[in-house]
Order: C-alpha cells, then sequence, then structure tokens
C-alpha cells in the first residue's frame, strides 16, 4: 500500500515537472499585437495587424493565423463522355478552417512551406506539419465524406479558392528579425487581414523551431466586430427579420421606381 502511495506521489511530482518545463520552453517566445479587436465598419476593405515578440537568437519563428472551423460542401466536377465538364460529385470537407494564413521568415519559408501538399515523407526535418503548422498540417485533421474521395486533391483546390479569397495563404519572408541583446532577438511581422475574414475570433499563434522542431508557441486571440450600418444591418436581420425583409422590399422597389424614372426621362429627352 505504502509503495502505491509512493508510486502515486511521484507520479504526480513527474508530471509538474514535466509541466513546468514545457510552461518554462513555452514562455521563451513572446506575442505582441498591435490590437486585439478590429472593426468592420461601412467602407471596411481589409486592413493589417502588427504582431512582435522576442526569441533566443538561435530559433526561428513562425505566425499562423486560424479562423473557426466547419464543414464544408464541394461540388467536384469532372467531364461527361469525354466532352463536356459537369458536377458529379458532392463532398464534404469536415473541420476545416474557415481561415488559414502562414507567415515566415525568409530562409525558413522557402524550405518549409513552398510545397505543402506534395514532397516525400523523407524530408520530414524540412516539414513543418510536425510543427502542427502548414496545409499538411490542416489536412490531416480534416474528414472528407465520402471516404472513397480523394482528401488530398479535393483539400488542395478548396485550398486554391481560399487563397483567391485571400482568407488562406503562405506569406514567406514576412517574418523580420532586429537585432540579438542577451540572447534574444525581435521578431516583427504585418498581418493580412483581408475584407473576406468575417465576423468572429481568431487565433495568432507563434511557435518557434530548432533544428526543425518546435520548441515554444505563444498565441492570443483577435475578434473582429461589426460596427456602425454594418453592425444595425445585421442585427436587424437577426433580431427584427420581418422588419428587414419589408425594408428590403421598399428599398427594391423605391430602386426600381427611381431607375425607372432616370431611363424614361433620358428616353424623352433624346426624341
Amino acid at each position: 500500500m505504502q509503495r502505491k502511495i509512493l508510486g502515486l506521489i511521484l507520479g504526480i511530482l513527474a508530471g509538474l515537472i514535466w509541466g513546468g518545463s514545457v510552461w518554462a520552453s513555452a514562455g521563451a517566445v513572446t506575442l505582441r499585437l498591435a490590437r486585439t479587436t478590429l472593426y468592420i465598419s461601412t467602407f471596411y476593405n481589409g486592413t493589417t495587424l502588427k504582431a512582435s515578440g522576442t526569441l533566443p537568437a538561435d530559433e526561428d519563428v513562425l505566425l499562423h493565423v486560424i479562423g473557426a472551423k466547419k464543414n464544408v460542401a464541394l461540388k467536384v466536377k469532372g467531364k461527361v463522355a469525354g466532352l463536356l465538364w459537369m458536377n458529379k460529385t458532392d463532398v464534404e470537407l469536415e473541420n476545416t478552417p474557415t481561415v488559414y494564413m502562414v507567415y515566415t521568415p525568409e530562409k525558413v519559408g522557402n524550405d518549409l512551406l513552398l510545397s505543402q501538399l506534395e514532397g516525400d515523407a523523407k524530408a520530414l526535418v524540412k516539414d513543418v506539419a510536425m510543427l502542427g503548422v502548414g496545409y499538411k498540417a490542416v489536412v490531416k485533421d480534416i474528414a472528407i465524406k465520402p471516404a472513397s474521395a480523394d482528401k488530398k486533391f479535393v483539400f488542395g483546390e478548396y485550398v486554391k479558392l481560399m487563397e483567391k479569397a485571400g482568407v488562406y495563404g503562405v506569406h514567406n519572408g514576412a517574418v523580420e528579425y532586429g537585432p540579438v541583446k542577451e540572447g534574444k532577438k525581435q521578431y516583427s511581422v504585418t498581418l493580412t487581414i483581408p475584407p473576406k475574414m468575417n465576423a468572429g475570433k481568431y487565433l495568432v499563434e507563434a511557435i518557434t523551431l530548432k533544428d526543425g522542431k518546435p520548441v515554444g508557441r505563444a498565441g492570443q486571440k483577435i475578434t473582429i466586430a461589426l460596427s456602425g450600418l454594418p453592425k444595425v444591418i445585421a442585427s436587424l436581420s437577426y433580431e427584427h427579420s420581418l422588419l428587414f425583409g419589408i425594408m428590403a422590399v421598399a428599398i427594391a422597389v423605391a430602386t426600381g421606381l427611381l431607375i425607372g424614372v432616370l431611363f424614361k426621362g433620358g428616353g424623352g429627352g433624346a426624341h
């Protein structure tokens, strides 16, 4: 009985020591954001956000921005009878981030993130999937329905669509380092907040690596919120849907009448 109690105490102490070492390692990198709340106003067209911090001089840092995960329904096109391109299959990607952007220093980015959906397993030292960063890491957590569908291909095509929208991307060379002082160096990066990044909460995380292995991380959340006219419209649509519908119809009718009057007036002047 005494041996069991002693073993339990030793196990708890070992857990505390291990947890402490992880916390100390994670504390080696810091992350500061210029703002933690961004607002979408009437003429909002995206913005930028400055992130900075410090890390040990002999390490590198990667940053990624992650949005909430959701299920995404897609249609896969293919040739029918070898002639016409048509929607052939309905697929669903489960647990897919709505936003996913990675920022790297120049010397790390080209080696680690250039071919996230390609490459061979022998290059694991240069593969940030082991860090939980990059498209390869993201696709591992995604399930696809039906299971017979080619997940790698479908996700690769989805990534292309999201990159065009600006909410997915790999920004190589975006992280800049400052001078080394007392064994540490500063880093800074300007994060892109595209206009299609909707209101909600997002995670910004800095991950340090040394010799291809993760050695620390720090994270902060940012909130994108509606303000001004967009907030009023959203409030009406959700909380007063009937009034919002009536207003939408009234505006549409008024716009139609105005266009009719303008075109009618223009036609009369021509004669």
